[in-house]
């Protein structure tokens, strides 16, 4: 897991967001990918769809979260593609599977609300140089908005803080609900 990568993907999913960009990409990895898909589940983004170089389909990037399972991991439910026009200039759509690695993106779709992004800020907590670890007990000091450490708490509304567990990345609610301890990753503050 590279923070140096996460480090990128936060400064541009906040510099899109203020150039209220509609739509996204970056690279795609496993990491990235669950946290975009908790950033969904908390309401910061609208859709995460893995495509290529160019943009999805637009009947792609409105996926929906499966309601049975409340695993994150558990990918997206896709809905199903129409099939396009027989022609011979079309190219057929690519599945993600078909699309090499190397060449995969994330495509984030990003939230507006009155005309101001709802993901104002990201950054990271731990750096790559200094990785922060807690334990639960720690954790649930800094959901209830105490600082622990030099970290300080959750403190405004819509302020969310994810961390990497051996359970998967979850927000830090989640961690103190399930008293669990691991490294803190990032921070999001929404308007």
């Amino acid at each position: 897991m590279s923070l140096v990568n996460l480090a990128h993907v936060c400064s541009h999913l906040q510099n899109a967001s203020k150039a209220r960009l509609g739509l996204t990409s970056i690279p795609c990895t496993k990491m990235l990918h669950i946290l975009m898909l908790q950033l969904q589940r908390s309401g910061y983004v609208s859709s995460v769809t893995i495509g290529g170089p160019t943009p999805p389909p637009p009947s792609s990037l409105n996926p929906i979260l499966d309601p049975s399972d409340d695993s994150v991991s558990s990918h997206i439910v896709q809905r199903p593609q129409p099939q396009p026009q027989s022609s011979d200039d079309a190219p057929a759509p690519q599945t993600p599977e078909q699309i090499p690695v190397a060449k995969r993106r994330l495509w984030v779709g990003l939230k507006y609300w009155n005309s101001e992004p709802v993901l104002y800020k990201m950054g990271l907590v731990s750096k790559p140089t200094r990785r922060v670890w807690m334990g639960f007990r720690d954790i649930d000091r800094l959901a209830k908005g105490d600082h622990s450490g030099y970290v300080r708490g959750l403190r405004g509304v819509g302020e969310s803080m994810y961390v990497t567990t051996d359970q998967g990345i979850m927000e830090v609610r989640e961690c103190a609900e399930k008293r669990t301890g691991g490294m803190l990753l990032c921070r999001v503050n929404g308007v």
